[in-house]
C-alpha cells in the first residue's frame, strides 16, 4: 500500500503513549517546555500584618506525576515568606513577572518590602509595577515611593520593568476591598484583545519614567492590564 494513502487520525495526533520509553534527558526537556511565564500578584493578607498570597496558576508539571515534580521543583522556588508565614509562593526568577499592585497602597506596601529577603530581590529578572504608584495616586506617596526605589535598586539581576496601566473594565474600583482578585493579563494593543474600553494610549515610559529606570541595562516597557470578573 501506498503511504500517501494511509489515513492518519486525528485522535492519534493528540496522544503519545510511549512518553515513557523516552531517555529520561527527553522527558526533562519536555517538562521543562510547559513552563510558562507567568504573573505573580503578591497579594497582601487581611488577617494577618507581614503575611502575602498569591493566586498565580501553577506550572501543570507539578500535578502530572512524580518526575515532572520533581523537574519542575528545580526551577520553581518557595519565596515570600516572612516570621509569621513559611515561604508558598513559588516563582521562577527566569521566566515568572513579580506584580505589585496598587491595591497593595502605601501600608500594604511598605510590609512586602519589608519581608522581600535580599536574595529574592537581587534574583528578580522581571518586574511589574502599576502606573499609579509612579503618579503620585498612593497615600502618603513619598514614603511608599521611597520604599519603592530602594527595592527597585536591590533589584541586581533586574532585566525589565513593566509599568502597568490597569484598565477599569466593571464598575466597582479595583482598589476596592471587596473587588474579586482573578488573575491579571497584561497587551499592549486592548483593541486586538477585543477589551469594550476606551484608553488613553500608553506612555512613553522611557521619557515619563525615566528617573525611575534602576540601571541602564534595565529595559523599561508599558502595558495594559486587566482582570476578566
Amino acid at each position: 500500500m501506498s503511504s500517501t494513502n494511509l489515513a492518519i487520525s486525528p485522535v492519534g495526533l493528540q496522544h503519545f503513549t510511549l512518553f515513557d520509553r523516552l531517555p529520561k534527558e527527553l522527558r526533562c526537556m519536555t517538562w521543562n517546555f510547559t513552563f510558562l511565564p507567568r504573573i505573580v500578584e503578591i497579594l497582601a493578607s487581611r488577617y494577618c500584618n507581614n503575611s502575602f498570597y498569591s493566586q498565580a496558576v501553577l506550572p501543570v508539571a507539578l500535578h502530572v506525576n512524580q518526575e515532572s515534580r520533581k523537574e519542575a521543583q528545580k526551577f520553581y522556588t518557595a519565596c515570600f515568606g516572612s516570621y509569621l508565614q513559611p515561604e508558598i509562593t513559588l516563582f521562577n526568577y527566569d521566566l515568572d513577572v513579580l506584580y505589585i499592585d496598587i491595591a497593595l497602597q502605601e501600608d500594604g506596601l511598605h510590609r512586602l518590602f519589608g519581608v522581600l529577603k535580599e536574595k529574592e530581590l537581587a534574583s528578580l529578572k522581571y518586574v511589574a509595577v502599576d502606573e499609579e504608584y509612579l503618579d503620585d495616586a498612593v497615600v502618603d506617596h513619598g514614603y511608599a515611593i521611597a520604599g519603592l526605589k530602594r527595592a527597585l535598586k536591590a533589584m541586581k539581576g533586574l532585566k525589565e520593568m513593566i509599568v502597568v496601566r490597569e484598565i477599569e473594565i466593571n464598575s466597582r474600583p479595583r482598589n476596592h476591598p471587596m473587588t474579586p482578585r482573578v488573575k491579571m493579563k497584561f497587551c499592549t494593543d486592548v483593541v486586538g484583545e477585543g477589551l469594550p474600553v476606551e484608553v488613553e494610549e500608553l506612555p512613553d515610559v522611557g521619557k515619563a519614567y525615566r528617573g525611575w529606570k534602576p540601571a541602564k541595562s534595565v529595559q523599561m516597557t508599558a502595558v495594559y492590564g486587566w482582570r476578566n470578573l
